[in-house]
């Protein structure tokens, strides 16, 4: 895996759709694949806790939530620290990433050396994917669009990341997802 290239991968939610975090012109082709818009950013994957306090800032409850999550389906919208992220991944300074339960989705992280992007490899606003053979059906003919395609077979089927915006210490819950976390602005 090179920067210059777009993967589909598994991860532990659904396969993801991915390039590397920094580069604007992959990404450009990630929203055309998908039809997305391009004001909605993309979340980011990173290959363990390390990468993920390289890039953002980390406070004492991100990193208690990342400790006891991952790697797992929670996503933190955590302040970015360390400038080479392409804008379509920031909003208000801040970033939404993950270390998944995949291997498959954190060696393509650690390839590069650098988060990768990550969104659903399905046409927007339509279902998630849990088999190749569904994101070929849904991306239709953009599909040849994908460099790599790493086939897990068929993934069971999960909810969505659970989305955690993390600020200092203050907790905000986004999405409730795979993983519960019950208060929206507690320790959980």
């Amino acid at each position: 895996f090179c920067s210059k290239m777009i993967a589909v991968y598994p991860t532990d939610t659904a396969y993801a759709i991915g390039c590397d975090a920094r580069d604007d012109r992959a990404i450009r082709k990630i929203f055309q694949i998908k039809g997305r818009e391009e004001s909605k950013t993309f979340p980011l994957i990173a290959a363990d806790i390390g990468m993920v306090q390289e890039w953002c800032e980390f406070s004492s409850k991100a990193n208690e939530l990342a400790r006891q999550y991952w790697p797992g389906p929670l996503t933190l919208i955590l302040p970015v620290k360390k400038q080479g992220l392409s804008q379509s991944v920031i909003s208000n300074g801040s970033v939404a990433i993950r270390v998944p339960d995949s291997i498959e989705a954190r060696e393509l992280s650690r390839e590069i050396g650098a988060p990768i992007v990550s969104t659903s490899a399905n046409k927007a606003a339509k279902p998630n994917c849990y088999l190749i053979s569904q994101v070929k059906d849904s991306l239709k003919h953009k599909f040849k669009m994908i460099d790599r395609v790493i086939d897990a077979g068929k993934l069971d089927k999960s909810l969505a990341s659970t989305i955690v915006k993390v600020h200092n210490n203050d907790i905000e819950i986004i999405r409730q997802g795979e993983i519960k976390i019950k208060n929206k602005h507690a320790s959980f």
